[in-house]
């Protein structure tokens, strides 16, 4: 009875199968235990609970609105947190419920360079572990925003591990919308990041239970050997499978997987174990070896089948564990909020009751605030461009306002949950607060709090967990809101009291920092993204002449796909410039090969309808793609050529017939909301009482006891 029991609770997913176990625990003497009996009753329990499952019932009061990802330890041994699936997702289909907020870290090393060199981040003598979570810039869509960015995503963008032979998510780019907070009219505008709902989707479908795992790519891992274990990469598990293959003939003396069945193996299963823990502890650790399975059954099991099939199996955990040991990420999502000049604001997904938990907030630590200062520039005794310290700090990276501090401290926490840093302020009718976390204590180092700034500085990963708390009950819908301290309440009161609208014909791409103002003004419009020209594919494209009275924005300029080195003319007097013309080919102009790919700074001088636009097409992607239009563009663009040690030159290329899909917008660096002059920086203070006094640097010692 006993056995169908528990053969029952191990195959239905109610009960955790650990309960079931002890329903065989028999005492030393052979005759059934008091904690056999309890456990009779204790199985009987759990088996109503598996019918009650079976039945439809909900076993969290919310089956409708199921928690869809979750913070847990990792499956990967020492790996601390992992992201985990509540629900099963199909390949394509996006991962939780919204995409992710995106922070342009621009310029780091030349701002924390006394000198205003060019150094690596790795040589650069200052503390900054974002640098373990941060991208780079092309992989966001950031790749214009400035002359060195990294970017720093909450949520999916920092919290996932890296498995390369289990990677299950593909991350996209992030997208650009201030959220309507014009540049012009709004205090807010560059107070908050324009960068938002960066996403990730099931590269295959994925069970529930199972943890996401993201592609960091093997360079991450392979520079990095002192900060992390030796992580295995693609190739290690390769060998590792080859290893496996001559421990299995070890066993049992052939290379057939057949004969590894106990009765022919040359060792019992205690020296089997004993042997694979000899292996694995070895002293001097390869990734080969890391990529081996953690048990000798594992091992065997591996030598049957492959490493990455135990692996996967090792990497679920039943979404019950998650729900009893994991936090749920998702009780919150970004909406437009309510606020005047915030933006977007995080909102309920579900009833969160009183004491609830709002957002888990695992933490990466900055040890001294200084690391977000942003300086002017000059032109250095070498003729390069260096920090001018002379005019002091003018800035601060924007992630700043993401982060928590104290007036006391030198100290910044900043929060990487999916969502939290959507959490806006309200000095008065907030209904959530902070504490540390109670649990976690495989990834929440508690003994951290008490340690001084200098062993934060030594520390490049994240070690702490906050947890956002609800003060009442929050209603789905509702906004939820923290009090961000008197500190940053005063210091907004002020910037809102000196901030001055600016309109936008008084816009000559003079307001942001780092950009070189112009003559004339951003037109009528103001400032425009390229993004926004770029998915107007019906508009026709101003000419030169039409842009004398109707310019675009200084921001976006004009770029075309052509081949400058294909030229079907050639015509140049001596001594005068070369001048090509010719007519578009698409073939030579706009290759498929990614690598072909050409972009030139261009204008447009001529624009005549295309006779051949209402004709069929026998290549529909290619209409898709806009190559056929309504209008065709003659362009003119300048080159300058450099071939070995002759003097450069410069040619004029006209170029008729260019379709509209040839022709697209940049957006200039450092013209985005993110360099806004006017733009609001100061971080949330954490409250006195949980703020650690061991971190309170900026007073006396004695006070800090």
């Amino acid at each position: 009875c006993l056995l169908q029991l528990q053969y029952y609770c191990l195959h239905t997913s109610a009960p955790p199968a650990s309960h079931c176990h002890y329903s065989l625990t028999i005492n030393n003497m052979g005759t059934p235990s008091l904690r056999l009996q309890r456990s009779v009753a204790a199985c009987v329990l759990f088996l109503i609970s598996c019918l009650a499952v079976a039945d439809g019932a909900s076993s969290d009061g919310d089956e409708s609105n199921p928690c869809q990802l979750y913070l847990a330890e990792s499956t990967i041994p020492h790996a601390g947190l992992g992201v985990f699936g509540g629900t099963a997702f199909k390949e394509g289909e996006m991962i939780g419920r919204v995409g992710d907020a995106a922070f342009p870290t621009v310029d780091h090393d030349w701002h924390n360079s006394p000198e205003g060199g060019s150094i690596s981040k790795h040589e650069a003598d200052y503390h900054w572990p974002l640098t373990n979570y941060d991208w780079n810039a092309p992989d966001i869509g950031m790749d214009g925003e400035g002359e060195d960015v990294s970017v720093t995503v909450t949520g999916f963008g920092a919290a996932p591990n890296c498995h390369f032979r289990l990677l299950n998510v593909d991350e996209h780019k992030a997208s650009y919308d201030n959220a309507g907070l014009d540049r012009y009219t709004s205090p807010g505008a560059g107070g908050s990041t324009p960068w938002f709902n960066r996403t990730s989707t099931a590269s295959k479908d994925i069970q529930a239970g199972s943890e996401l795992f993201v592609d960091y790519g093997p360079n991450w891992f392979l520079s990095r050997d002192g900060v992390f274990a030796l992580v295995p990469i693609s190739t290690s598990f390769e060998k590792a499978q080859a290893f496996l293959k001559e421990y299995g003939k070890l066993l049992v003396g052939s290379d057939n997987p057949n004969d590894l069945v106990e009765d022919k193996m040359s060792l019992d299963d205690e020296a089997q174990s004993d042997l694979w823990e000899v292996i694995k502890t070895f002293p001097y650790p390869t990734r080969e070896r890391e990529a081996l399975p953690n048990s000798h059954k594992d091992a065997v099991r591996a030598i049957h089948g492959d490493i990455q099939t135990i692996e996967k199996e090792n990497s679920i955990r039943s979404v019950e564990y998650l729900k009893e040991h994991g936090k749920c990420v998702d009780n919150i999502v970004p909406e437009i909020s309510d606020i005047p000049h915030a933006g977007r604001g995080a909102m309920a997904t579900r009833f969160i009751p009183k004491g609830g938990l709002v957002a888990p907030a695992p933490l990466v630590l900055i040890a001294d605030k200084s690391a977000t200062d942003m300086y002017n520039e000059q032109i250095g005794s070498k003729g390069n461009i260096v920090r001018d310290e002379s005019t002091g700090v003018i800035k601060k990276q924007i992630i700043l306002n993401y982060m928590f501090g104290h007036p006391n401290s030198t100290v910044l926490l900043f929060p990487y949950s999916s969502n939290a840093a959507y959490i806006n302020h309200h000095s008065t009718e907030y209904n959530t607060e902070l504490r540390w976390a109670k649990d976690f204590s495989f990834f929440h180092n508690e003994d951290w709090l008490s340690k001084p700034v200098e062993f934060l500085e030594e520390q490049w990963t994240s070690g702490l967990l906050l947890e956002f708390i609800a003060l009442r009950d929050i209603q789905p819908g509702e906004e939820v809101l923290i009090n961000y301290g008197d500190e940053w309440q005063k210091a907004w009161d002020e910037h809102v009291k000196t901030w001055e609208p600016i309109p936008a014909e008084k816009d000559y791409n003079n307001l942001t920092l780092w950009t070189k103002p112009q003559t004339t003004n951003n037109g009528k419009t103001g400032y425009l993204r390229a993004e926004v020209l770029n998915d107007d594919m019906e508009t026709p494209i101003r000419t030169m002449e039409e842009q004398i009275t109707d310019p675009y924005p200084h921001g976006v300029p004009m770029y075309c796909a052509v081949n400058v080195n294909h030229a079907s003319a050639y015509h140049f007097e001596p001594e005068t410039v070369p001048f090509f013309t010719r007519a578009f080919d698409e073939e030579l102009d706009m290759p498929d090969d990614k690598d072909e790919k050409h972009s030139h700074k261009c204008n447009v001088t001529e624009r005549i309808e295309n006779d051949d636009e209402d004709e069929d097409s026998e290549d529909e992607e290619k209409d898709e793609a806009g190559s056929k239009h309504k209008y065709l563009y003659t362009i003119e663009l300048k080159v300058i050529k450099q071939f070995d040690d002759m003097d450069p030159i410069t040619e004029l290329h006209e170029i008729a017939d260019v379709p509209r899909a040839a022709i697209s917008f940049q957006n200039i660096p450092y013209t985005s909301d993110v360099f806004l002059k006017q733009s609001f920086r100061h971080e949330m203070k954490l409250p006195d009482e949980i703020f650690p006094k061991a971190w309170m640097n900026l007073i006396p010692e004695e006070e800090r006891k």
